[in-house]
C-alpha cells in the first residue's frame, strides 16, 4: 500500500502519522521524540511505529534491531512498539520478523481494518503508561492552569 494512501487512512480514522522514508529517517525521528532520553518536555511523541521490512537505506530488520538495542542501552525511555509491513507473511518471514524483535504482523496487502486493531492493541499495551516527562508535563500544566486537559498529540482519542 502506498505511503500516502495508508496515511490518509489512518488519519481518517483519527490517527495522527508521521511519515519517515527509510530506516535511517525512523532512528533520526526516534532519536528527537519523547522517546530518546536525551530529549526534553517539547520532543514531539511517537505512538506505535509502521515499518516496512524492505526499505532503503536502513531496512526495517536493520531498523528494529536497532531499536532494540537503544532500548537495551537506555537511549529510549521505553519500549517502541512496532508492527512489520511486509508482503513475505510465510511462517518464516514471520517469526524472523518477531524474532528481531518486531511486536505484530501485518500482510500486504491488508485493509486498514486489520491494521487499525492492531495500533489499537499496541498503543494501549505500551503507550497507555505514562512515562515520567508525561506525568511531569501534567503537573506542569495542572500547575498553570486547573482547567486544562492533557492529551498526548499523536494519540487518537476515542
Amino acid at each position: 500500500m502506498n505511503q500516502k494512501v495508508l496515511q490518509r487512512q489512518l488519519q481518517n480514522r483519527g490517527i495522527t502519522t508521521t511519515v519517515a522514508n527509510h530506516g535511517g529517517e525512523a532512528i533520526a525521528l526516534l532519536s528527537t521524540s519523547s522517546y530518546h532520553s536525551s530529549t526534553g518536555l517539547d520532543a514531539p511523541d511517537l505512538g506505535v511505529v509502521l515499518m516496512d521490512k524492505e526499505m532503503p537505506v536502513m531496512d526495517g530488520l536493520a531498523c528494529t534491531s536497532k531499536i532494540r538495542d537503544m532500548e537495551r542501552k537506555g537511549e529510549l525511555r521505553r519500549h517502541v512498539p512496532i508492527i512489520a509491513v511486509t508482503a513475505n507473511a510465510r511462517s518464516e518471514q514471520i517469526a524472523t520478523l518477531l524474532a528481531v524483535g518486531m511486536d505484530d504482523v501485518v500482510s500486504k496487502p491488508f485493509r486498514i481494518g486489520e491494521l487499525v486493531p492492531k495500533i489499537e492493541e499496541l498503543s494501549a499495551r505500551y503507550c497507555g503508561e505514562k512515562s515520567k516527562r508525561e506525568v511531569l508535563q501534567e503537573k506542569v500544566l495542572q500547575t498553570n492552569d486547573s482547567g486544562v486537559s492533557f492529551t498526548i498529540p499523536g494519540k487518537a482519542s476515542k
